[in-house]
Formats: C-alpha cells, structure tokens, sequence
C-alpha cells in the first residue's frame, strides 16, 4: 500500500496541514453545539435524562456512563434540552480528537487523517449521535481511546501500555455492554499479527482485564444487588425474543445503514470492508490493517447474524463502520496517483453526503413536521406538559393529590422533563406492566387515593385500552385534548384522562 509520500501532492490535492483538521473538528464541533441548541429532545434522550435524576451504580437498559454525563452537563448549564444534548457533544468532540490521534498514530498520513475525519463528520450516524445522548457516545470514546492503546502498545513493544488499555476497556463496558466485543479483537488481533504474539505468554493481558473487571465492578454490584436484571436484558432475554428466520429484518438493517451512513461512504465502507478482506487472504494486511478490519468485523458479523432473526437498531453498528470508511478511503487514496478521476469522484461522494445531512438539519428545524407513520416522535409533548400543570394546578387548588403516568415510558420521560417543576412522572408500572428503569426509580410515597393523569396520543406505543386500568382507579373520564399541526397537517394528538381515586402501585422488580 502507499505511503502518504507517495501519493500525489498537487496543488489541488495537497496534504493539509495539523491547522486544517484543528479547524476541521472545531467546524463540526460548533456545527453540533447549534444543533443541540435547536433540534427537539427525542424520547430516548429524555428518558437516559430521567436516569441522571437518581445517580446510581448501573440501571436497567445499560451501564451508566451515558446518565453520568447527561448529569454533569445539565449541572453546568441547566437542565434544558441544549444541557441534555450537550453531553453528546463533549463525546463526539473526544471521538474526533481520538480519531485524529489514532489515524495520525497509524500512517502518519495527515491526508488520510482529513479525509477520514471530513468524510465521518458528514454521515448522519455519527453526525446524529454527536449531538443525541445515548450510551454509545461513551462507548465509541473509550472504544477508540482502547485501540489506540493497543497500537501504542505494538509500536513502543512497552507492557506499560497494556494497563491503559485495560482501563479503557473497562470504561468502554461502563458506556454499553458491547464493549465486551473488545476482548475477542485484541486476542484476534495478538494472534493476526506475528509480531505481537508473545504478549499471550506474559501476564500483561490478563492483568489488564482484571483491571477492566475492577472498573465495570459497579455494574456488576448492581446487577448483584438486582437479580442480574440488566445483564439478562442485555443477553439472555435479547436470545429469548429472537423468532424464527426473518430475512426482513436483515433488508432493513442494509437499508438503515446505508441511508444513515449515506450512499456514497456506505459504498466507501464496503470498499474498505473488501480491500481489508482481500489483504487479510493474501497475506499482505499490515499491522494497522489488521487492527480496524477487526474492530469493525467482529460488530460486523454479531448484529448482521443477529439481524435475520431479530430487528437490529441501527446505532448497533457504530463501533464497525468508522474503521471500515478509513479502509475504504485508504484504498481510494491509493489509487489518486494512476487515477486522478479518483478525486473528483471523492469530492462529489462527500458533497452528496453533505447535500443529505443538510437536507436532514433543514427539515430538523421545522417545528411540528409532518412525516409518514410515526417517524415523527417528538411532537406535542411539550404543550401536553404545559397543558397537564394547568390541570394539577386546579386539582390542587382543590386539595387534591396528583401524578402523571403514560403507557409508555418515553412519553413519559418527555413529559417529566417538559412539566414545570420538572417533578417524577410514571409509567405502566403504575398498572403492573414492566417499564424497564421505571420499575427501579426509588418509590418516594404512597399514591393511594391519589389522582392520576393519565396521557395517550394516537401513536400505537402510548395508546392503551381504558379498561385495563379500570382496576386500578375508581373513575376515568378523558378531560382534555391537545393536538398539534404544521403546513395544514395533523402530527399528534394527545389525550389527558383523569383517574381518580388510585387503589395502589402493584408490586414490581426492586
């Protein structure tokens, strides 16, 4: 392969300078700040910030790095939407910095670097989780921060980079539990490359995964404390709902990915995936190589199996596609030397990914927007919540006591972050169904004889049938309605019930 001496230097194509990709992740930076700034709080987002209401060792869905931040920035800057988002934010601004490090660590290659680094900020899966909150900031941080402790532990041949690594790795399983997948790529990657074999017969590596144990030790007293309910979640009930062969599944997973990863770098991606491959076989793959095609293959290979019998998200693969999009652009700039086409082609590539993330944060922007089926799941609550405080504001006024629940624990984290005080709601725990986290927050006081506001909308996942909760209240009536449009269209209705006379929470998981 090429050396980045060795690729053409014309004066349309020459290697940028440290300034470029300073400027280059400082644009993007400010370009996600904006957007957290201006872009809805999603029901996700608002429900890991209901976590951070009650700082713990673990919650149910996933280990706690993610709450920790979404804690510290609203600390900083007020519980708002932009303090929610801003946590995302300081993630992918640490991706974009262990990028730079790692690729430059790499090749040595600045060219390689920019590109790389452009052409990821332009995707809208990795755009889109810089500024939404989610587990997988962390876990892409420390995902990375663990590579790059490996490639310095193969360059210096020093043990003292196994404990970094160790650290990283355990800190990767406190941001998302596919941080495991890092242990079976390092010992892959020991075994792929003959240099760094030797290091299975010391004891470095198996002391830093004693390390990374110490580090994840706080989930795991969680879960020992909770009958292992997060990692069953996670794992054993995951393998429980999987069904039988549904090929579905596996057309829309390539279809998700290749629309949030955009056309061109999901074609990139493939690129690198096949060059990688076809290096691996012949024996040519060098070290650096080796080191992100199996970082991204093993991901790879679990959620696509996984995903022809069960409906894989599409944040799984993350921790895959940015190493497969570096391959791919090394690949292509390789090439530049016997193909100047090759250029035009990588500019109007990223150009069109730029067109499509553009398009997206347009339209992000438009209040009330109107999209097919439930695409649109941001919409109403906030006015529903203002609408629920004039109503608890009278029930109080008559010396009446009140709580909010939904069917669905989404709607009801955006209720609780949208309400004035920003005072607890709940969820269909108040009815005896499971509501993942919500069936662990702390139960502060009894609710008996209390009345509940009940709140519907006409998505299928907050809707419920009144006559499932007709035990559990002596009298239901719906008291309000609050409905939202834009550019003439409906986009959501939400209904408010009242239910008075509450006989009591069921007994749930503690």
């Amino acid at each position: 392969m090429p050396t980045a001496s060795s690729l053409p230097n014309t004066g349309t194509f020459a290697a940028p300078d440290g300034r470029a990709i300073f400027w280059l992740i400082a644009g993007f930076t400010l370009l996600r700040l904006l957007m957290a700034a201006t872009v809805p709080l999603l029901p996700q987002e608002a429900y890991y910030w209901t976590w951070s209401r009650f700082p713990d060792l673990s919650y149910f869905d996933h280990p706690p790095l993610a709450s920790y931040m979404i804690g510290l920035s609203t600390a900083v800057v007020g519980s708002t939407v932009f303090g929610v988002k801003l946590a995302a934010v300081v993630w992918s601004l640490g991706w974009n910095l262990l990028w730079a490090k790692l690729l430059q660590d790499l090749w040595g290659d600045r060219r390689l670097t920019f590109w790389s680094l452009l052409a990821l900020n332009l995707s809208l899966l990795y755009e889109f989780y810089g500024f939404g909150p989610s587990p997988d900031g962390p876990l892409m941080f420390f995902w990375l921060a663990t590579l790059w402790a490996l490639w310095r532990l193969s360059a210096t041949g020093q043990a003292r980079w196994w404990y970094l690594a160790g650290l990283c790795l355990g800190l990767s399983w406190l941001g998302k539990y596919a941080g495991a997948l890092l242990v079976p790529v390092t010992v892959l990657y020991l075994l792929a490359v003959p240099r760094q074999r030797h290091w299975l017969a010391t004891p470095h590596p198996y002391l830093a995964l004693l390390l990374a144990l110490a580090v994840f030790s706080p989930v795991i007293l969680w879960n020992m404390q909770h009958d292992w309910a997060s990692i069953a979640f996670q794992s054993s009930r995951r393998v429980g709902e999987m069904d039988r062969f549904k090929p579905r599944f596996f057309l829309l997973l390539v279809f998700t990915q290749f629309v949030v990863l955009t056309p061109y770098l999901f074609w990139v991606a493939l690129r690198g995936l096949g060059s990688g491959v076809r290096a691996a076989l012949r024996r040519t793959l060098d070290a650096q190589g080796w080191l992100l095609l199996l970082s991204a293959l093993l991901p790879l290979l679990l959620f696509t199996a996984v995903s022809f019998r069960a409906n894989s998200k599409v944040n799984w693969l993350m921790p895959a596609w940015w190493a497969l999009v570096v391959l791919g652009l090394r690949a292509l700039l390789a090439q530049l030397s016997t193909q100047p086409a090759k250029l035009r082609q990588l500019r109007w590539g990223l150009g069109s990914s730029a067109a499509l993330l553009l398009a997206l944060g347009a339209a992000a922007q438009v209040p009330n927007l109107p999209l097919p089926g439930d695409l649109n799941i941001w919409s109403g609550w906030k006015e529903a919540a203002a609408r629920i405080d004039q109503i608890e504001a009278e029930l109080h006024a008559q010396g009446q006591k009140t709580f909010v629940f939904s069917p669905s624990y989404k709607s009801s984290s955006l209720l609780w972050f949208y309400n004035a005080g920003q005072d607890r709601t709940y969820a269909q725990d108040i009815y005896g169904e499971r509501a993942l986290q919500y069936d662990y927050f702390p139960r502060p006081d009894d609710l008996r004889g209390a009345t509940g506001l009940l709140v519907t909308s006409d998505m299928p996942q907050t809707g419920i049938d009144i006559a499932k909760l007709r035990p559990y209240f002596t009298h239901i009536e719906r008291i309000a309605v609050v409905e939202s449009t834009q550019l003439q269209q409906d986009t959501r209705r939400i209904e408010i019930y009242r239910c008075t006379g509450y006989r009591g929470h069921p007994k749930g998981p503690r």
